[in-house]
């Protein structure tokens, strides 16, 4: 029998204690990419009462939602307990949060409970079939007039363009500071348990759920970033 794949989950809590030094080493224009998330949100959502992070890792997105939204109501989900408990003690002075750890694919809310739905780097690890189910939940879930944004690793819409992604990503990482060792793990990781899709494929997965004024503000490389709106 061959050697079993490592899970998502089990990656994450084997390298939690580094996790949050890691991304910005092996993820170019990180810090960026978390600002574009939450500048292109629609100005009607200058005050979301409550909002849902898919992949709150160890809380580098769940901190600025933090400060941008202090009176919200924040659901912060990961499939990690390690870094789940990480995001819990870097967010430990606040109030209004509810963390779960669940896969995305089990999770269960009430229709219109979000006005905000968002996430970063995390549904690569699900497949075409399960992101396009994920996305209809998320329409149900959210309220009319709601957002759902994500960022994400896509794939190219060729396997030129997509090696093309690939090659440069190395080639940043490695001025970042990303070690041979750092390197081939997270490649290894992504062997295993990544599936990239292109975006034309998720914007029409976004509009078979029913999401509308879809578009893509931002991208670098294979690190995309969607929003939809539901009517």
């Amino acid at each position: 029998m061959g050697e079993s794949l490592e899970t998502a989950p089990e990656f994450f809590d084997r390298i939690s204690a580094r996790y949050t030094s890691a991304i910005e080493r092996c993820v170019p224009r990180y810090r960026e990419m978390l600002w574009a998330l939450l500048y292109y949100l629609p100005d009607e959502l200058a005050a979301p009462r409550r909002v849902l992070e898919l992949g709150c890792g160890s809380g580098n997105l769940s901190l600025l939602l933090r400060a941008k939204f202090p009176g919200a109501e924040l659901t912060l989900v990961d499939a990690s307990g390690q870094l789940l408990e990480e995001c819990r003690g870097r967010l430990a002075e606040s109030e209004g949060l509810d963390f779960r750890q669940e896969d995305f694919r089990e999770l269960a809310f009430e229709p219109g409970h979000f006005d905000l739905a968002i996430s970063s780097i995390s549904l690569h690890h699900l497949k075409d079939d399960e992101k396009s189910r994920l996305f209809a939940r998320l329409h149900e879930w959210l309220r009319p007039g709601g957002c759902w944004t994500y960022s994400d690793q896509f794939a190219g819409e060729t396997p030129e363009l997509y090696e093309k992604h690939l090659s440069e990503w190395e080639r940043q990482s490695r001025a970042l500071g990303a070690t041979d060792e750092e390197w081939i793990d997270w490649m290894r990781h992504q062997r295993e348990a990544d599936h990239h899709a292109p975006l034309r494929a998720q914007l029409r997965w976004m509009e078979s759920a029913g999401f509308v004024s879809l578009d893509c503000p931002w991208r670098h490389l294979l690190w995309t970033i969607v929003q939809g709106r539901k009517r």
